[in-house]
């Protein structure tokens, strides 16, 4: 029966998936992040889609950020959506003004910070008033008033202090310590969902698939453990092409994809992130080559084992599904 049940939902999922598939660019690969120091951290924000790079092949790291541009990232990271509406800053004319708006209404920046009502969108940012916004970001105002939010930020690791015990708050932040800087408040926003070691239950499964950074659609149970996950997160039944179980006879889990997107990706590959934590980057590699070919052949299936986990994918024979394996 549990038999039957995969194979069943196997082809809901493939009679459900759209016809065309949509052509997912690959993760980003800038020549000057290679062998920065933040490659990770930049890597991560540019496949949430929070901040991109200056073009294809360069991120930047190291110059200097905007006001405009650290809000920006700040109010797509924290997922608030952009207002186009008027502001008491009389320079908020530009590709900025929806990104000022809503950082005035989520009370990120307030009126009062600076000067003769302006805000100066494209000047540089400081450390301070990152500490600033992402303490509010938080909704810890209060006590960044009370405690300083430099102090703040560095008691909830948002930011670190330099070797003489300064905190640099004067100093201007390049786009890879912004980077880190958002991402560390997401992880304050949105603290890692203690799961087991290898989930197994669909309610493991279903603690460890909402705890994704990029995850924000929504999930149901199937029959005999299975969890349906719908990445666009609407209402439509139809809209859950991704599930993933775990299979007792095989001591495997079971990831199966029938539609090739961009937010089934993600999930993919924070899923192989959570498995393979040193080689999810090929793991992931392996998975787009399968997903992306054209048609069954003897280069359809792929095995071998990273970090001490069997990993197998091997594309159906509708030449659409895609299935993924990790072995205990």
């Amino acid at each position: 029966m549990q038999k039957l049940s995969r194979f069943v939902l196997a082809i809901i999922l493939l009679i459900t998936a759209l016809m065309s598939v949509q052509t997912v660019a690959a993760a980003a690969s800038f020549t000057d992040t290679k062998t920065h120091w933040a490659k990770t951290e930049i890597d991560s924000a540019v496949t949430q889609g929070w901040i991109n790079g200056y073009d294809a092949s360069t991120f930047r790291p190291n110059a200097n950020m905007t006001r405009a541009e650290f809000l920006k990232s700040l109010v797509g990271a924290m997922k608030l959506k952009a207002e186009d509406t008027d502001t008491p800053f009389v320079d908020d004319k530009g590709w900025f003004r929806g990104y000022i708006a809503t950082g005035l209404k989520q009370s990120i920046i307030k009126v009062a910070d600076y000067k003769e009502n302006t805000f100066e969108p494209n000047r540089m940012i400081t450390r301070e008033e990152i500490a600033r916004m992402t303490i509010r970001a938080l909704g810890k105002d209060a006590e960044g008033v009370k405690s300083g939010y430099l102090a703040v930020a560095k008691k909830l690791e948002i930011m670190k202090g330099y070797p003489d015990g300064t905190m640099g708050g004067d100093k201007n932040a390049t786009r890879a310590e912004a980077v880190v800087m958002v991402l560390n408040t997401l992880k304050v926003k949105n603290p890692p969902v203690a799961v087991v070691d290898y989930p197994k239950t669909k309610e493991e499964l279903n603690t460890m698939i909402q705890s994704l950074p990029s995850f924000k659609g929504t999930t149901t149970y199937g029959t005999n453990g299975i969890v349906l996950i719908n990445s666009k997160g609407t209402d439509s039944f139809f809209d859950n092409t991704l599930a993933i179980e775990y299979v007792t006879e095989l001591k495997k889990i079971s990831i199966i994809v029938s539609e090739s997107n961009s937010e089934n990706h993600k999930v993919i590959k924070e899923l192989l992130m959570y498995y393979y934590p040193k080689s999810f980057e090929k793991a992931f590699a392996i998975y787009t080559k399968i997903d992306g070919l054209d048609s069954i052949n003897t280069n359809s299936v792929f095995e071998t084992k990273y970090d001490n986990r069997s990993f197998k994918v091997y594309k159906g024979s509708d030449n659409k599904t895609v299935m993924v394996r990790i072995g205990e």
